[in-house]
């Protein structure tokens, strides 16, 4: 198109033109900027979302791996789980006793689990333990309970149950052996919240029966006599050994297994309980010698006795007086013996 440089209105229409084509420039500039921008966010999203999904954490245990979830967060999930769920409605601090360690690690074509998933595997694997009071005896534990205070009430209530209606008065009661008590970490399954089931646990006979080694000289009535049991007892102890002759070096049980703790109560108990009245001896002519004769029988006389009684749990094993008072000596027998001549 010509364009006459002179004309105002031809140079005002090139310019327009020329304005036109720029302003059509800067559009397509804006749109391919931003088409770029979109690309870039893509890639960057792309990449990030790449990255995501290659890597996971690794649970390891005792170090081993055993499994891989989402993330750190999901990892302390499982713990968590796993460890409330071991406890219930137990009130003591619980952690696992094995190592447990969460990592992140590269996928590499391994299974990533669900929470739940994890949970369920890894349960079984793993040992948790709540803290309890543990009831100790000889170094070995009797019972657990989730504090010190139902411990203590426990040992209480042992030594209660062997009280019961005694009559007398307790002189003092102990605990053999001394049991301890301790806070420690224990599996819940072992934990009782019951302490009627926890008295009976101690106050039961546990493991194996009391056993002697056969001497030379020794036969079954023997060793029955030395162990304060008849022989029926010994045979009902050792059924094996009614057609059987015992040697030395062979043993034989002598007694039933013991609870734990055994009980030891001391009680003195008062009782009255009558005298035979004292006897007065008259001698009298009037009857042959040799002769006796009740002229009056009297009347017994009252003594009060105290007793101190030991106790093994419910069985009596010692007796013995501590005190005596005659109260009422009573009314004297009268007895005549003769002195005469045989007529």
């Amino acid at each position: 198109m010509h364009v006459n440089p002179d004309d105002p209105r031809d140079v005002l229409k090139l310019a327009e033109r020329r304005l036109q084509r720029l302003e059509h420039i800067v559009r397509v500039q804006r749109i391919a900027l931003a088409a770029s921008a979109i690309l870039l966010v893509i890639v960057l999203l792309a990449s990030v979302f790449s990255q995501q999904q290659q890597f996971a954490r690794a649970i390891i245990i005792d170090g081993e791996l055993c499994c891989l979830v989402a993330g750190q967060k999901e990892a302390e999930t499982v713990r968590q789980r796993i460890i409330a769920a071991a406890r219930g409605d137990l009130p003591g601090e619980a952690c696992i006793e094995q190592k447990w360690e969460d990592t992140a690690v590269a996928i590499e074509d391994r299974p990533v689990m669900s929470v739940s998933e994890a949970v369920q595997h890894l349960a079984n694997r793993l040992t948790v333990k709540v803290e309890a009071a543990r009831i100790v005896v000889d170094g070995n534990m009797v019972a657990a309970l989730p504090s010190t205070d139902l411990a203590q009430k426990s040992l209480d209530t042992l030594k209660s149950k062997y009280l019961g209606d005694q009559e007398g008065t307790v002189v003092s009661q102990k605990l053999q052996p001394e049991p301890v008590i301790c806070a420690t970490g224990v599996r819940p399954e072992e934990i009782s919240t019951d302490i009627r089931q926890v008295v009976q646990k101690l106050s039961g006979a546990q493991g194996e029966l009391r056993t002697y080694t056969v001497k030379a000289g020794d036969f079954p009535e023997k060793i029955a006599k030395s162990n304060n049991m008849t022989a029926d007892e010994f045979h009902r102890l050792n059924p094996d050994l009614r057609s059987k002759t015992i040697h030395p070096g062979d043993k034989v049980n002598v007694g039933p297994a013991a609870p734990p703790i055994t009980v030891i109560t001391v009680l003195e108990i008062t009782k009255e309980e009558p005298i035979q009245p004292p006897v007065d001896r008259q001698y009298s002519p009037s009857l042959k010698r040799g002769e006796q004769q009740v002229s009056s029988e009297g009347k017994p006389g009252v003594r009060k006795i105290t007793y101190r009684i030991t106790k093994h749990n419910d069985v009596q094993v010692n007796s013995e007086t501590v005190a005596e008072q005659v109260i009422n000596a009573g009314e004297p027998k009268q007895l005549l013996i003769g002195t005469g001549d045989a007529g």
